[in-house]
């Protein structure tokens, strides 16, 4: 964000001031990517691949099928984050057992496989190994994650091989009303999960629709499209920006046509009359699959400057937003459905951090409170809290699988409470949605170096204390910074704002939401403080069921009513302990970071 800083408080200089330690208060990101960790480490096989069910309530963990071949890269790029946040060190950790085995499943042609044979006997699904097109998406994601960890050239001769094979195996048409080309994969029934490339070669290159409804390729594609063949835009465009390769941002911009059209994703279950439901991607069906088309759209838009594409990404995500409640960061699974998913959350993280970097709105306060709520109250951090859950006494196995789990994050859930039943592929984004956020609180761009998030970060330029919500005070201990900025929330009142520099009161100076800095010593200190806003507000989820919330600044601190069954998460009689594990480096600032 680049302001005309000769604007901002000038020699803000003076002497380092004593502070105490900070109060008790949001969330402790580095813990929650200690237990993120833990919960991906703990939760993969002899051979390094995840195991995607999971439940709390008798201690299990177990293989599925088939989402080994869309799902199983998220855990190399969720590692790599988790990692980059704390300081674990990846490659001497369980983790790189992970990264190992799915080296050993990228074949001859570059692409990833799910082997089939008796080493996986868990999938029979396909008569030979097969590639899948969303995994590919997600294994070029995780490529790139760890080379911008460890910087590996092996990493890019993987990357080139397996987008030189998706630009091959692409079918293309020509659009016959606009003459314009678009490109999409195909899918054969009996081979793998749907939109799969069997080793052998495509058996049809024809987009069939409802080939496979056991699983979820809808006729009117409320599932497949969108994510299947969507989810790898972003990947593919995030390529061609890192490595110059404009044939990779032709092929995501031949998907974006594709994904696009009204009959591929945007036909929602009712809409305001007026309202055209692909200009301004409306849709139903599956939440995580369309805000994940969303995520593509809109890398794509920012990379050719397409406004058009901005503004469809935007209102996505707005439409998306009136699914749930947002203040909670509490989204549908699927429209309609009474239920919740982590991976949904996690787009909406990202969508909403990047639509606010990009100039297309502000969402930060949403962030906020999605980080806040129901993102890490999703996570199961609370090991004792876990035992009680199980009403028969644990075996040894059993304890240790609890601990195993400890730090994954919910599959399903009401606005209330999250279901003891897992599926890992909400881990792998539940984490990643930490990083985002993390990542955001503090970023230096154009010179200037921006808070965003009102929540503690270590950063090499400067360090972020947050008391929210238990009192209004931050505290910014600046390193390296000259020019600074910090985003507060939209409930604070900016008469009632006030600033300490090096001891001295110093007058606010506003552009827009965001205090503006000048000058900075590099031992300055600065105090922000302002009263802090309660409020109880209510709420209506599917099927009219009607919540009153009381919230504190962003952060939810009860709710009404409240559930005994599953896992409680606004309780106050059971709140929820974050275990400490102890894995990250004392002091540790990440010196890098990994461009999401």
């Amino acid at each position: 964000m680049a302001f005309v800083m000769a604007m901002a408080l000038a020699f803000c200089r003076g002497p380092v001031s004593a502070d105490s330690a900070p109060e008790a208060g949001g969330p402790d990101l580095i813990k929650h990517a200690e237990l993120a960790f833990n919960g991906l480490t703990g939760t993969v096989d002899e051979h390094g691949e995840f195991l995607f069910r999971a439940c709390m309530a008798p201690p299990s963990i177990a293989h599925d099928a088939i989402s080994f071949a869309a799902c199983g890269p998220k855990y190399m790029e969720s590692m790599a984050m988790m990692s980059l946040m704390t300081g674990i060190d990846l490659k001497r950790s369980p983790g790189q057992k992970t990264v190992d085995y799915l080296i050993t499943c990228l074949g001859e042609d570059g692409l990833f496989y799910c082997k089939i044979g008796p080493e996986r006997p868990w999938d029979k699904t396909s008569p030979e190994d097969y590639a899948n097109i969303y995994g590919q998406g997600r294994m070029l994601r995780a490529m790139m994650a760890m080379y911008q960890l460890d910087g590996n050239e092996a990493w890019v001769a993987r990357l080139k091989k397996i987008v030189d094979t998706l630009k091959k195996i692409a079918v293309r048409k020509t659009d016959s009303a606009t003459g314009e080309i678009y490109a999409y994969y195909p899918t054969t029934p009996g081979y793998g999960d749907i939109f799969s490339y069997p080793k052998s070669g495509w058996k049809t290159t024809e987009l069939l629709t409802g080939a496979q409804p056991n699983m979820a390729d809808m006729p009117d594609h409320t599932f497949g499209i969108p994510i299947y063949i969507g989810g790898i835009v972003e990947p593919l465009t995030k390529y061609s920006r890192m490595f110059n390769d404009p044939d990779a941002l032709e092929l995501a911009g031949q998907v974006v046509r594709l994904v696009t059209r009204k009959e591929m994703a945007w036909i929602p279950d009712g809409h305001a009359g007026g309202v055209i439901p692909e200009q301004n991607a409306q849709f139903r069906g599956h939440f995580h699959a369309h805000t994940m088309c969303l995520r593509g759209i809109l890398e794509y838009a920012t990379a050719t400057n397409d406004a058009r594409l901005k503004n469809l990404a935007r209102s996505g995500y707005e439409f998306a937003r009136t699914l749930g409640i947002p203040r909670l960061g509490w989204f549908q699974e699927y429209t309609g459905k009474f239920s919740h998913e982590t991976c949904g959350l996690a787009n909406m993280t990202a969508l909403a951090i990047k639509l606010s970097l990009r100039g297309v709105g502000d969402y930060w306060d949403d962030v906020d409170g999605y980080v806040r709520n129901h993102l890490t109250r999703g996570q199961f951090t609370d090991l004792a809290r876990l035992k009680s859950a199980n009403k028969d006494k644990l075996t040894e196995e059993q304890e240790l699988t609890l601990k195993k789990i400890l730090g994954l994050f919910a599959g399903w859930g009401t606005p209330e409470s999250i279901s003891i039943n897992i599926m890992n592929c909400c881990t792998a984004n539940g984490s990643q949605a930490l990083y985002y956020a993390w990542d955001s609180i503090v970023l230096e761009r154009y010179g200037t170096v921006s808070v965003n998030l009102l929540i503690d970060r270590k950063s090499p330029w400067l360090d972020v204390e947050s008391r929210l919500p238990d009192k209004g005070e931050i505290i910014l201990r600046n390193k390296k910074a000259q020019q600074v900025t910090m985003r507060v929330p939209q409930w604070v009142d900016k008469d009632s704002v006030k600033i300490e520099c090096g001891g001295k009161v110093v007058k606010p100076v506003w552009n827009q939401n965001y205090l503006l800095f000048g000058e900075l010593a590099a031992n300055a200190v600065v105090r922000v403080s302002f009263p802090v806003k309660a409020s109880t507000e209510q709420y209506a989820a599917v099927k009219g069921k009607v919540y009153t919330i009381r919230f504190k600044g962003n952060t939810a601190i009860g709710m009404e009513p409240t559930s005994r069954e599953g896992y409680p998460v606004y309780d106050a009689s059971r709140p929820e302990k974050v275990e400490d594990l102890k894995l990250s480096t004392p002091g540790h600032v990440a010196g890098k970071r990994i461009d999401w």
